[in-house]
């Protein structure tokens, strides 16, 4: 999920300095092509034509682009959120990439038992945390449901992740 880590971050810095990118962010063209760019990952990951990583961080930067450009016109330019929840998004990325998925490998057979049993015993899959993702980010008047609902898209992709990489 680098690419979705670069983007939270970039549009934190853009956010924080309040740079003239972010109106194209905001325009119906970006959210637009955000909108194609969900629905092309999730058909080519339902369909599996990209690896998981790709499709994922796909889905994550697109959903990031149209929830900004979304949620700008119904909230308040200066709005904390729109700095802090890409760079919480940014940070709970980068830990669960570098402690979970790039350790994966080094896990004992208890650890990977563990992990085995939490992936099957989840109730949603990777597709119906995406459908979460996508409730929360057009239901605007919950605001905290769209950052409950990428946290666990995020938890929900690196058990999948680490459970394809000991598979393989």
């Amino acid at each position: 999920m680098i690419m979705f880590i670069i983007s939270c971050l970039t549009l934190a810095l853009l956010q924080q300095n309040r740079m003239s990118y972010l109106e194209w962010l905001s325009s119906p063209i970006a959210i637009g092509l955000g909108i194609t760019i969900i629905a092309i990952s999730l058909v080519a990951g339902y369909l599996k034509k990209l690896p998981s990583l790709i499709w994922h961080d796909m889905f994550c930067c697109s959903v990031l682009m149209v929830w900004y450009g979304y949620w700008k016109l119904e909230f308040n330019e200066d709005a904390p959120m729109f700095f802090f929840y890409p760079l919480y998004f940014a940070i709970l990325s980068a830990i669960t990439t570098l402690m979970l998925i790039n350790r994966c490998h080094n896990f004992d057979d208890e650890s990977i038992a563990h992990l085995r049993y939490l992936h099957k015993m989840m109730r949603f899959d990777i597709y119906m945390a995406a459908v979460f993702v996508l409730v929360g980010l057009w239901v605007t008047w919950h605001y905290a449901l769209f950052a409950t609902a990428m946290t666990f898209f995020i938890f929900r992709h690196s058990i999948n992740v680490c459970v394809e990489k000991l598979e393989s």
